[in-house]
């Protein structure tokens, strides 16, 4: 192809044809320059396939990664209703007056209300990843992007409230080991591990009849309920907007 346009280019100089040499090498210049931007262009499609490939890998990771965290959230709202149940229940034998519960059924209570650390810890290295890597603008959708960038100002806010019932459940347990007969409390659980029944008398009940102790309970009793009414909720409606705006990404790519 060059050297024809070179054999054309010389033809014309030959016959003194200069304004037709003019003409043919503008034509030239521009026949260039359009296999250029065509390159370009070319170049440009598969840059952004690249990008567009890049991107639903993305979503389908983190669609797993939400999905996964979906779930465990879930465990932990059902883990925390029964923490609470079961302090509601204990709550609701305190006073002054004598308790109508057995030594055993107030440590049944008792352990299955503060044995277990309510804490949501979920999965986010491929979202990490992404915001890590500075690749949150290869998404189109800016609702999904908002939607990630606000993902860690949400949980933020959830383990400062998580925090608060942890903290409130360390005291409780404190306050029950420095006034409680714990060997008593815990019962034929220390068994498993070699440890035998006490011989000590002194029995827990006295416990329900703390000002001190019931303060706590209720302390931890209202963060659970706190948590699983108003904070767990609002986390949950986030992973599902997350994913329903990955859902729709993941559609409107295919199509």
């Amino acid at each position: 192809m060059i050297k024809l346009f070179q054999k054309i280019r010389q033809r014309l100089l030959i016959e003194n044809k200069f304004s037709k040499y003019l003409l043919y090498a503008i034509g030239e210049i521009i026949l260039v320059v359009i296999g250029i931007l065509i390159a370009l262009q070319i170049n440009n499609w598969n840059e952004i396939r690249k990008i567009r490939n890049t991107e639903q890998q993305y979503l389908l990771s983190l669609k797993e990664e939400f999905n996964f965290n979906k779930g465990e959230l879930k465990s932990i709202i059902n883990r925390n209703k029964l923490n609470f149940d079961y302090a509601l229940k204990t709550l609701n034998n305190t006073g002054p007056e004598n308790p109508e519960i057995t030594e055993e059924e107030f440590g049944s209570l008792l352990t299955n209300s503060l044995s277990t650390e309510i804490q949501f810890d979920p999965n986010q290295g491929v979202l990490d990843e992404i915001i890590n890597s500075g690749k949150l603008g290869i998404f189109g959708s800016k609702e999904l992007k908002f939607a990630l960038s606000s993902w860690s100002g949400i949980l933020y806010r959830v383990r400062l409230q998580e925090q608060e019932l942890l903290n409130m459940r360390s005291r409780t347990i404190e306050l029950v080991r420095n006034n409680a007969n714990l060997r008593k409390v815990l019962g034929d659980r220390l068994l498993a591990i070699g440890i035998k029944k006490t011989k000590f008398e002194q029995g827990n009940l006295h416990l329900l009849k703390s000002v001190a102790f019931d303060g706590h309970i209720t302390g931890f009793t209202t963060m659970s309920y706190s948590l699983n009414n108003n904070h767990y909720p609002k986390l949950l409606e986030e992973i599902d907007t997350i994913l329903l705006l990955i859902d729709g990404e993941i559609k409107e790519n295919k199509d």
